[in-house]
């Protein structure tokens, strides 16, 4: 072997030693990752919600109390410069807009004041950037190199979590973004950008 092909094989053996190491996540990361975060049952969020149907779009301000299994949700914003409260739990919600009370499950209330059919019960998990225990099992996880959830699919729905940063309680996403298509081809989005998290004492 000539002196430049020695060089050049001495420099490629060097670059090789010193490419880092890739971090890989490990299903115990992500098991403890939703250990951590499902005991978070009293929370606040601020930010923006989009959405989108076959049929209209549109946006709001988002801000949403969590205490335990019950919620209240107000949007403000679109629907004619008006704005809308939701109160329930999973099985039944009230929606206030337009000085009108409506009772009905929370994602006929989402789906009629959005046109998408948001499953406002399990968007409380995906928030935290986990799977909802009140849905079919999710599929298709991915995980980041920190164990937070990249994307999964569950419910019929596509999502991808992004912008995880540091909070009062530890990472959580500052980014969510759900796909759905109907069975009758109809396809409807999300997406969730949270500006703010803070937590009961």
């Amino acid at each position: 072997m000539n002196r430049a092909l020695l060089l050049i094989a001495v420099l490629m053996l060097g670059a090789c030693a010193i490419q880092p190491q890739t971090q890989v996540s490990t299903p115990s990361d992500w098991q403890a990752y939703q250990a951590r975060v499902s005991q978070l049952n009293d929370w606040h969020l601020a930010g923006k919600l989009g959405f989108r149907g076959p049929d209209n779009g549109g946006s709001a301000s988002v801000n949403w109390q969590q205490r335990q299994n019950n919620y209240q949700l107000h949007l403000s914003g679109p629907f004619g410069a008006s704005s809308a409260t939701l109160y329930g739990n999973q099985q039944i919600a009230e929606m206030v807009y337009q000085d009108k009370l409506y009772r009905q499950t929370p994602q006929q209330l989402a789906s009629q004041l959005t046109g998408v059919p948001l499953p406002v019960d399990a968007l409380s998990w995906w928030a935290r950037g986990l799977p909802s225990p009140d849905q079919a099992t999710a599929s298709s996880i991915a995980t980041s190199p920190e164990g937070y959830a990249s994307s999964f699919q569950q419910a019929g729905w596509q999502l991808s979590f992004s912008r995880y940063s540091d909070t009062d309680a530890g990472s959580l996403p500052g980014k969510i973004v759900g796909t759905h298509q109907s069975s009758d081809d109809r396809r409807y989005s999300f997406k969730l950008v949270i500006s703010a998290w803070s937590f009961a004492k």
